[in-house]
């Protein structure tokens, strides 16, 4: 097999709509609103004919063949709006146009809001989008069997202190640990993970951590408190050899070689191939304390961190 390292040292690319792909976008999000009516806006399947949207489908290609052939990561800027409905519906327009959304959660959310609760931990079993902790560097898609192609999260509003996204290619994790053969043979062994928050039914599936496209290039499903979770659920106890080689992974993950910083601003966007590219957050800190349930009336600039997911998998 040919391996396929990239060398990311640098920073990641920004791009913006053209005004015209912009308009169309704008357009296509007009019609899905109206659509729309009494229901969550993301409970219909959104779909335009491509046919009408000329000029916004030519840059959307361009924006997949980056995230599946070039970089792997981008941010796509000029998203600001005021209004918090107003966000959504623009994010969930574009992520419909971009690929075919999946659900997130056992409700069947298919976005995701992300900030933070003030309830469980992570390790009390609340999932990562409900904390404001830091640290535990992860795929998004890990807690289904058959990996997103596409992960967005677009930020509505950062925190007042904190809350940067890492980026980390899973290329360079590679390179690091090609000095070390048998770390990577353990990592291509399968592990227990769990579909936490996916469905009411828990439900526990093996993968390997570490696997390659059929270009070569190195793909990475991780998230270590889940994969020690599901191990402890499934009455299987990880060996010495795979914790020493989750230990070796966390080692490499943590350096800042490997590591790429961004802090998002209000109205950008980060889309990123998901199994290509692990991320996690530093911890932050918020202006007001925490809340529960957010209202849809009120105005981003009025909200603590708060950024919408998607996952999406190519049509």
């Amino acid at each position: 097999m040919n391996i396929n390292v990239s060398n990311f040292r640098q920073e990641v690319s920004k791009v913006r709509l053209s005004k015209k792909a912009f308009e169309e976008l704008l357009s296509a999000k007009k019609i899905i609103e109206s659509e729309i009516q009494d229901s969550r806006f993301d409970a219909k399947p959104a779909y335009i004919n491509p046919l009408l949207l000329p000029v916004l489908s030519e840059e959307l290609h361009r924006i997949r063949n980056m995230i599946d052939h070039e970089s792997h990561v981008l941010i796509l800027d000029g998203f600001k709006v005021e209004e918090l409905a107003s966000f959504k519906s623009l994010v969930w327009t574009f992520g419909s146009l971009l690929g075919k959304p999946m659900v997130q959660n056992h409700l069947g959310h298919k976005v995701i809001e992300v900030y933070d609760r003030g309830g469980k931990s992570i390790e009390e079993g609340a999932r990562y989008h409900q904390t404001r902790q830091g640290a535990y560097v992860h795929n998004d898609g890990v807690s289904d069997p058959l990996p997103i192609d596409y992960l967005i999260l677009a930020c509505g509003q950062k925190a007042l202190l904190g809350g940067e996204s890492i980026l980390i290619d899973a290329s360079s994790v590679y390179a690091e640990l090609m000095a070390f053969p048998e770390i990577l043979e353990e990592l291509k062994c399968d592990f227990f993970f769990e579909n936490r928050g996916m469905s009411d039914e828990e439900q526990l599936f093996k993968a390997p951590i570490l696997s390659f496209s059929s270009e070569g290039v190195p793909l990475i499903r991780y998230f270590r408190v889940y994969i020690e979770s599901a191990h402890l659920k499934a009455g299987v106890p990880l060996t010495v050899a795979q914790s020493q080689a989750l230990d070796f992974l966390d080692t490499v993950l943590d350096q800042s070689s490997v590591q790429h910083r961004v802090l998002l601003e209000p109205g950008q966007v980060l889309i990123s191939a998901d199994n290509k590219f692990l991320h996690t957050r530093t911890h932050f800190i918020d202006m007001s304390a925490p809340r529960s349930e957010i209202n849809d009336t009120e105005p981003l600039s009025d909200l603590n961190r708060y950024m919408l997911r998607m996952w999406l998998r190519k049509q």
